[in-house]
C-alpha cells in the first residue's frame, strides 16, 4: 500500500533533521542531502548572526556540530525567528553530550538576551522625579535586564573553562537611540534591583525581602539603599507602574551620578 501524504511527509522530514533515519522511497539521495544541507545552512545563518561570538569562541567546526545536533534532535517552539537564538540558548543549557564549558550556555544567554532587549516592542516605563514611598510598585523597566554570570561574557577577551573568581553581575539596558549598554554592578545593586524584578513590587515589600534573606533590618537597609533607589530612578532603571504612585510632590530637582 502506498504511503499516505503525511507518512511521506514525516519520513521526508525526519530524514531531513537526520539522515541516519530511512528516507522515503523513490527520492535521490543526493537531492536529499542538498535540501538538508539548504536547511541547516540556513538555521547556522540564523543562529550565527544572533550568537557571534559563540560561534567565533567555539570554532567553526565545533559550532556545526552543534547547530546540527540541535536541527537533529530539537523541535523549536517558537515560529518567530528572533526568538530561535534564545530557544537554542535554553537547549544549551541543558546539554551534557557534548561536555560543554559552562561559559558556552552562559556567552549564549547574554548574546539572545542583547538581540531580545535590542527589539523590544515596549517603551521605557514610567519614571519618577523623586525617591520613591514605601507604597510605591516598582519594577525594572521593560529596557533593562539584570544578569548574572559566573564568567565575564560582556567582556571581548576569550573565554576559558576556569570559572572566574567573582561573580559577572550586569545591568543590560536599551537607551533611546537604541544603541545597548552594559555596566557592571555591585552586589547590593544587582540584589535590590534582582528582588524589584518586572512584575513589580512595593518598595517596603522589596526591602523587606531584601533585609530577610540577609538577615539584617529593613530600616537599616532602607537607609543604605535610598541613594541608590535614587541614582537608579533618576537613570530610569526602575520605574513606577502605572496606576501605583503615590501622590506626593517632588521636593525639588536632583542630579544624580549613577554608579552602582
Amino acid at each position: 500500500m502506498a504511503e499516505s501524504l503525511a507518512t511521506l511527509q514525516q519520513r521526508w522530514a525526519d530524514h531531513v533533521r537526520d539522515p541516519s533515519r530511512p528516507a522515503p522511497e523513490g527520492v535521490d539521495a543526493r537531492r536529499l542531502a542538498v535540501y538538508r544541507r539548504l536547511c541547516i545552512d540556513s538555521l547556522d545563518s540564523l543562529l550565527a548572526g544572533s550568537l557571534p561570538r559563540l560561534q567565533e569562541q567555539l570554532g567553526e567546526a565545533r559550532w556545526r556540530s552543534l547547530v546540527e545536533h540541535y536541527y537533529a534532535h530539537h523541535v523549536c517552539h517558537t515560529p518567530l525567528f528572533p526568538q530561535i537564538a534564545s530557544e537554542f540558548a535554553a537547549w544549551l543549557a541543558t546539554q551534557d553530550t557534548f561536555a560543554l564549558p559552562g561559559w558556552v550556555a552562559e556567552l549564549a544567554h547574554y548574546e539572545s538576551t542583547q538581540q531580545a532587549l535590542h527589539i523590544e516592542a515596549r517603551d521605557a516605563g514610567h519614571s519618577l522625579q523623586h525617591v520613591p514611598a514605601g507604597s510605591d510598585v516598582v519594577a525594572l523597566s521593560p529596557l533593562v535586564r539584570v544578569l548574572g554570570y559566573q564568567w565575564p561574557v560582556h567582556e571581548d577577551a576569550a573565554l576559558d573553562d576556569a570559572t572566574a573568581s567573582e561573580p559577572t553581575l550586569l545591568l543590560l539596558r536599551r537607551l533611546a537611540d537604541y544603541h545597548l549598554q552594559v555596566e557592571e554592578l555591585a552586589p547590593l545593586a544587582y540584589a535590590l534591583l534582582s528582588v524589584f524584578g518586572h512584575d513589580g513590587v512595593r518598595v517596603d515589600d522589596a526591602l523587606q525581602a531584601l533585609a530577610d534573606a540577609h538577615g539584617v533590618l529593613a530600616e537599616e537597609l532602607r537607609v543604605a539603599c535610598a541613594p541608590l533607589l535614587a541614582e537608579l530612578f533618576a537613570a530610569g532603571v526602575l520605574v513606577v507602574l502605572a496606576g501605583f504612585q503615590s501622590c506626593r510632590p517632588a521636593a525639588g530637582t536632583t542630579h544624580f551620578h549613577f554608579e552602582v
